[in-house]
């Protein structure tokens, strides 16, 4: 049957067409060939083209024939690349059989051949079903083996691919990550990253066809994406934790341009962070042959020689192999990629694969957001929160709930490459200032002040993320060349001893930006807390910074944006919010938004506090146990400094539940809407004592 998956996306409900289609209505599996032969298997509906579907799988038995096999013969997969058909762009399938001894598999898998992987509108799958494709076909080997009581050897499944082919290799390991011995990516598609899913300029010139616009049929959701990153860190702990021991051989040209050395490097990496056995072979002119390997480019060379070649290399096993347990074998649902939004469940229950997306939960309401010492369970009953595990779950609904509004987070395929540049450099004093531009993510770039003091040349100095009120130069004021000399916290710290990191938030200073051209965030508020995530990214690279010891400050719009930042980055160990907010019930709603801050106030939720699933309140208590000092202005006529009292009492008591008593502070300064000199050396030395605790 054809279910519909109701799927919540950030306070909307977008319906997305997933396939759950029953083995009976499927078409007939073919009957196991006794020698070489072609045969159709039927396939997961794709949602494009809605309707029962077949995949062409060529078989190849060592010698042609499968009275050729013995007890030590595997199963491989030869997956062809983007574009064609077959056994087009990988090894071929008869070498294979004969050379490693397997059963050798091509499959036809979804989109094959130019027309409907290049040509046709719809968008490129990128690996899911495709990945589903060919695991049905290794399923139609494993088990025609099986019921004709033929022995084979369980422990030699492999599978190897070319481009597009080695994506699908990768992505089918994801999928069965209980069922392969080895495999061999040959210059394979990492992710689905952004240029190459909208066909933007970037580091490849490949173009799956997805949209950016939510309405579209072809709208790519974070959670697709997310799926089809086969480095994702968080899969791959997940994977691992299933047990995968795959022998995974990484082969890719230092030069290739359309499938990006770059991001060959990034999954290498994020593989052995995971613990999981990775054996990068990456091709530069050194190893160059002239007979296996003869480019340093896509090309790579003779991939009937290199995929043999590598299995013989990494997993030289011919005989008496141990047998295995694939995930065919184990009839569960064990296999579950959590993504923003709900999990991806690949179920074996059929033996087959069959993948489905299950969204979250939605998370219940309160209907009192001050109420901060309860949570509630999905059929909203009330619990008093007694212990920290209490809270975590609060928390965990406080953050989803201000997703609803800000929009969501990027997740780790928006984590490109900072590609981080020096625009400029001059030294004032004992700081050296740097400006610098670095990749936010795959659309945008932001321009910084780095501010460096002499003593990071002996050893590493905590460092502070400096947020800037609303004005039009931006970054340069805390810095010190402009503005209000209350307002330069930045230059301050740096003599200080901090390294400082002042970006520009979208649209001020050199940071041009069009909101509407932007659909993938839902408010400027949460494209400026990924801007400045990345920030700290840049920050704990840098040889300077203890990479434990950052805080972020910020006054105006950059003391709410701190508070912002810090609800989604846990590495922030000091949070100081200057002038940033009260609570939404003593504010002026209606000012927040506008398109640089949170539009959805007024178009989800009419610009009423109390049909805000967020207040300020418990964003402060969600920052415990980091520490957080407020300044807030008695005078200030943009934040209700009664609406900031409140909110300091209503979160203590969960600072003390920590136990963290001491480390939410609060001041209350005789100003206007300012950071006054007194105000600032507080929160300077509330910054000490957590990021400098042994300073004299």
């Amino acid at each position: 049957m054809k279910g519909l998956i109701v799927k919540r996306i950030l306070g909307c409900l977008v319906v997305i067409t997933m396939t759950t289609l029953a083995f009976a209505e499927e078409p007939a599996w073919p009957v196991f060939p006794d020698q070489n032969a072609t045969v159709a298997i039927p396939a997961q509906e794709w949602p494009q083209r809605p309707g029962p579907r077949t995949v062409r799988v060529k078989v190849f038995f060592p010698g042609g024939q499968r009275t050729k096999m013995t007890a030590d013969t595997g199963v491989m997969l030869s997956l062809h690349n983007w574009g064609g058909e077959d056994c087009a762009g990988t090894a071929d399938p008869q070498t294979l059989a004969n050379v490693l001894n397997v059963v050798a598999l091509c499959v036809n898998y979804l989109q094959s051949g130019k027309h409907d992987s290049i040509e046709a509108p719809e968008p490129y799958d990128f690996g899911y079903l495709q990945g589903l494709d060919a695991l049905r076909a290794l399923w139609f080997v494993m088990h025609g083996l099986d019921d004709a009581k033929i022995p084979f050897a369980r422990g030699r499944i492999f599978a190897t691919g070319g481009s597009g082919g080695g994506n699908v290799t990768l992505m089918a390991n994801k999928l069965a990550p209980r069922t392969f011995a080895c495999i061999v990516d040959m210059c394979g598609m990492k992710k689905l990253s952004h240029d190459i899913a909208f066909g933007l300029p970037g580091g490849s010139d490949l173009n799956a066809r997805w949209s950016r616009d939510p309405q579209s049929k072809n709208y790519l959701s974070i959670d697709e994406q997310e799926l089809r990153f086969v480095g994702h860190p968080q899969h791959l702990a997940t994977m691992k934790a299933l047990g995968n021991d795959c022998q995974m051989v990484i082969v890719h040209g230092t030069q290739d341009a359309t499938c990006p050395f770059a991001d060959a490097q990034e999954l290498v990496a994020h593989l052995k962070t995971a613990g999981l056995s990775v054996a990068p072979q990456f091709i530069g002119k050194e190893q160059l042959d002239g007979v296996v390997f003869t480019s340093t480019g896509h090309a790579l060379g003779n991939r009937t020689k290199i995929a043999p070649q590598m299995v013989k290399m990494f997993f030289p096993h011919t005989t008496n192999v141990a047998s295995r347990k694939t995930d065919f074998d184990g009839a569960d649902e064990q296999v579950r990629y959590r993504t923003t939004h709900g999990a991806f469940v690949i179920s074996y229950k059929q033996g087959f694969p069959v993948g489905r997306f299950e969204p979250n939960p939605l998370p219940p309401e309160y209907p009192d957001q001050h109420d901060l010492l309860s949570y509630r369970t999905a059929d909203g009953t009330r619990h008093p929160v007694q212990t920290v595990a209490d809270w975590q779950r609060r928390c965990d609904h406080i953050r989803t709930h201000l997703e609803r509004v800000m929009g969501p987070l990027p997740s780790a395929v928006d984590r490109v490459p900072l590609n981080v540049e020096t625009l400029s450099e001059e030294r004032v004093g004992t700081v050296l200032h740097r400006k610098v531009r670095y990749q936010s993510d795959g659309f945008d770039k932001v321009t910084a002040w780095l501010l460096i003091p002499d003593p990071a040349r002996e050893k590493k100095l905590p460092a502070m993320l400096c947020l800037h009120q609303t004005t039009n130069i931006g970054k340069d004021e805390p810095v010190g060349r402009g503005g209000s000399p209350n307002l330069h916290y930045a230059k301050e710290l740096a003599e200080r001893g901090y390294v400082t990191l002042s970006p520009d938030y979208p649209s001020f200073g050199e940071h041009p930006y069009d909101f509407a051209t932007h659909p993938e965030y839902a408010s400027g508020s949460m494209r400026a807390v990924w801007d400045n995530i990345r920030g700290v990214d840049l920050l704990t690279a840098l040889p300077e910074v203890d990479a434990e010891r950052i805080g972020v400050i910020g006054h105006s719009l950059g003391g709410h944006g701190a508070i912002f930042t810090a609800v989604f980055e846990p590495r922030l160990k000091v949070i100081v919010s200057s002038c940033g907010f009260s609570t939404m019930t003593k504010d002026d709603v209606p000012s927040w938004n506008g398109p640089r801050y949170l539009p959805r106030i007024a178009t989800q939720f009419g610009n009423e506090a109390k049909r805000l699933p967020f207040d300020f309140p418990g964003l402060i208590a969600s920052l415990a146990p980091s520490a957080v000092f407020i300044s807030a202005a008695t005078r200030d006529d943009d934040f209700d400094v009664t609406g900031v009292k409140d909110a300091v009492r209503l979160a203590q008591p969960i600072f003390e539940l920590h136990p963290a008593p001491t480390l939410l502070k609060a001041v209350y300064p005789d100003s206007p809407h300012d950071f006054p000199m007194d105000a600032r050396h507080e929160a300077y030395e509330f910054i000490g004592r957590v990021l400098k605790p042994d300073a004299k």
